[in-house]
C-alpha cells in the first residue's frame, strides 16, 4: 500500500512489447560481455579467417598444379601484310589474363608484351612518335624492344609474349 495511485496506474496501462515478454533481458546485462563469451567471439573469428587463408592458399596451389602441364594453344594474330611497319595490334591473351599488344617494327621484326601495365594493370600504348609504350596512368614508359622500364612508377618489366612468324601469319607461341 506504500505505492502512490500514479505508479499503480502506470504500471497497470504500461504494454510491453512482445518481444520482450519472450526475450526478457535487462538493458545493463545486455552491454557487458564476459570473458568466456570474448574468448568464444574470438575463437570462431580467427578460426574463420583462418579457414579463408586456408582455402585460398590451396586453390592457387591446386591451380597452379592444373594449368601446369597444360600446352598454351597456338593461334593467328594477324596476317603479315595486315600489320604495317611502326604500328601495333591489340590481341586476346588465353586463359582470359587480358589483352597483349604486338608492335612491328621493322620488315622481319614483332614484339609483343602484356598489355597491363605491371604498375596497377592500366593499358599500355605505342607512342611511334616517341619510340616507346607508355602507360598514361601514372605517366610510366617501357622500351620496345626489351619491355624494360624507361621511367615512371613501375618497377618491373612489361610480360613478353613469344612470336612465331610464318609465311601465312603471325602466330602467338606462350609467354
Amino acid at each position: 500500500m506504500n505505492e502512490s495511485v500514479f505508479v499503480r496506474l502506470k504500471r497497470r496501462f504500461q504494454t510491453v512489447p512482445k518481444w520482450a515478454e519472450d526475450f526478457p533481458v535487462e538493458a545493463a546485462d545486455d552491454t557487458t560481455v564476459s570473458r568466456r563469451d570474448f574468448v568464444r567471439y574470438l575463437f570462431l573469428v580467427s578460426s574463420g579467417i583462418f579457414s579463408g587463408t586456408l582455402a585460398v592458399v590451396a586453390g592457387g596451389i591446386f591451380t597452379k598444379r592444373k594449368n601446369a602441364g597444360r600446352v598454351e594453344e597456338s593461334f593467328k594474330i594477324a596476317d603479315t601484310g595486315a600489320v604495317p611497319v611502326g604500328t601495333s595490334r591489340v590481341f586476346p591473351l588465353p586463359n582470359h589474363r587480358g589483352p597483349a599488344i604486338m608492335v612491328r617494327l621493322s620488315e622481319d621484326r614483332y614484339v609483343a608484351y602484356s598489355q597491363k601495365c605491371t604498375h596497377l594493370q592500366c593499358p599500355v600504348l605505342w607512342r611511334i612518335d616517341e619510340n616507346k609504350l607508355v602507360c598514361p596512368c601514372h605517366k610510366g614508359a617501357f622500351e620496345v624492344e626489351t619491355g624494360r622500364v624507361l621511367y615512371g612508377p613501375p618497377e618491373r618489366p612489361l610480360p613478353a609474349v613469344r612470336l612465331a612468324v610464318k609465311d601465312d601469319g603471325i602466330y602467338y607461341a606462350g609467354m
